[in-house]
């Protein structure tokens, strides 16, 4: 890994190849960036949800989407995606557990989304780095991830249909997630100074390399 110094040194150099106004936009969303709340993908299927997913969570400024790949491949749509996938990290893992491991290991806690509770979002202690587990089309959560949760929570509902499409439900999730960081302060809620930098020297490298939509996938385990 290159040290903090490096990293600078190279940001430097490679600002002279881009454009103020390029500069100015990708370290304006930096500022913006975070990695308190993050999306898991359980084994989703269609590559239309995960897309979505992924595209949503760039749009709010959420860095990091985690898959898990137990049974189904993670795949993209490039036609959803419109390129959000430049600016993100996919972090894929062969086993759930392995998931859940490394995010509590980082400080996250699990909510998944249930019907067996009345808790709703807005009664969650937020201020806490949280992982929203998104459960595969049709079947929903493992049983696995709804035993070792640490937090269960529901969406509100008002109508007859018993749920909403995945990727719609993460584009609502996220809403009320940008609504709290908003009023609480994002600011607070941003990423480290040193994260900045690397993030950002991710960022130059990408678009000065000509990065297509196939995004850089980092396997955990």
């Amino acid at each position: 890994m290159k040290s903090l110094e490096e990293i600078k040194a190279n940001i430097i150099q490679m600002e002279t190849k881009m454009t103020e106004r390029r500069i100015g936009l990708l370290r304006g969303i930096l500022a913006q960036r975070t990695r308190h709340f993050a999306m898991v993908l359980e084994d989703f299927y269609d590559p239309h949800n995960i897309s979505a997913v992924v595209r949503t969570s760039e749009v709010f400024g959420f860095q990091d989407v985690h898959v898990i790949e137990e049974l189904n491949p993670y795949k993209i749509n490039k036609s959803v995606m419109k390129g959000s996938v430049k600016w993100m990290n996919i972090k894929r893992y062969q086993e759930r557990q392995k998931c859940m491991d490394h995010l509590k290991e980082q400080g996250y806690r699990i909510a998944v989304a249930s019907t067996n509770t009345d808790q709703t979002l807005d009664m969650i202690d937020l201020s806490t780095p949280t992982a929203f587990y998104l459960g595969t089309e049709g079947a929903g959560n493992h049983p696995d991830t709804l035993k070792q949760a640490d937090i269960e929570f529901k969406l509100p509902q008002y109508g007859i249909t018993e749920s909403m499409n995945v990727s719609v439900a993460a584009g609502c999730l996220m809403t009320n997630l940008e609504l709290y960081l908003r009023r609480e302060g994002r600011e607070k809620y941003t990423l480290e100074a040193e994260e900045q930098e690397r993030l950002l020297h991710e960022w130059y490298s990408r678009h000065l390399e000509g990065f297509d939509e196939h995004p850089v996938v980092e396997d955990i385990c």
